[in-house]
């Protein structure tokens, strides 16, 4: 709610540009292509937020249920879902650390990426915690969960490194971004969103999942997922670029690499399907 109207007026000032020709963010016209970065990230940071809270609270659900004990740390959990949402909105400039910005800014949104990993943190101890002597039920939903807690944690991790401005340097606009992205986001509120189908379709639709197939779908999801995307990590370390169709020959067997893992996850999800 607080984002998105900066969003909104950006492109207002890019069809005012383009239409009459003020220059708001065209360096011909006078404006300044950075400040369109700047109003575009104000917004799209926070939306990567949006998305991921609502699968941290699928995993707070699920897991408690099927660890049958009371989640640990409650009002932790709360606030931090809170200091998430609030630190969020402030770490935009981390997308920028290439783009021109002053050494004092870099430090900054540099301390701010690294604070926002501390309640993401409280999360992930929180959760494994419950798990501690809880009685483990390990149906295809909490499998999700788990699968969650270790997927997200590589995209956290990875984070630290973009976040961090000696090595966004050498990784930024490569594949490790990708690859992180992919971490975070498919398997942060994907795979959340996988474990909340497993968990409340057969109580909105009163029949059980087919245990035998849903387990199998998650396997092959996990090991896709990590056949597609890690590789990409390595990729980005060496020096390959994102958003280019080609490359150099000796990136060849990673990306064919990640390529099979693209079936693999396939072939789950579409398992998946089929027994929901």
């Amino acid at each position: 709610m607080i984002a998105t109207p900066v969003v909104g007026i950006t492109l207002v000032l890019v069809v005012l540009e383009r239409m009459l020709g003020i220059g708001f963010f065209d360096p011909a016209r006078g404006g300044d292509p950075i400040l369109y970065q700047h109003l575009f990230w104000i917004y799209s940071h926070p939306a990567v937020y949006v998305m991921i809270l609502p699968g941290m609270g699928i995993i707070s659900e699920i897991l408690p249920t099927f660890a049958r004990r009371t989640i640990f740390g409650y009002k932790a959990i709360a606030l931090s879902s809170m200091a998430i949402a609030a630190v969020g909105y402030l770490v935009w400039g981390h997308h920028m650390f290439t783009a021109g910005m002053s050494d004092e800014s870099r430090v900054i949104f540099s301390l701010l990426t690294f604070l926002v990993a501390i309640p993401t943190g409280i999360k992930i101890f929180n959760w494994v915690a419950t798990l501690y002597k809880g009685s483990i039920a390990l149906d295809s939903p909490m499998l999700w969960a788990l699968g969650f807690i270790f997927l997200f944690s590589i995209g956290g991790l990875t984070g630290l490194v973009n976040g961090a401005r000696s090595t966004d340097i050498h990784v930024h606009d490569t594949a490790f971004v990708v690859g992180h992205f992919h971490y975070t986001m498919f398997g942060g509120a994907g795979i959340a969103f996988f474990a909340g189908l497993h968990y409340w379709l057969p109580k909105i639709f009163g029949r059980r999942l087919f245990e035998k197939p849903a387990k199998w779908a998650f396997a092959l999801v996990m090991a896709g997922f990590n056949t597609l995307y890690f590789p990409m990590l390595i990729l980005g370390i060496q020096g390959m670029p994102r958003r280019y169709h080609d490359y150099l020959p000796e990136f060849q067997p990673l990306h064919a690499l990640s390529t099979v893992g693209s079936w693999i996850i396939a072939a789950g999800i579409l398992l998946m399907i089929w027994n929901l």
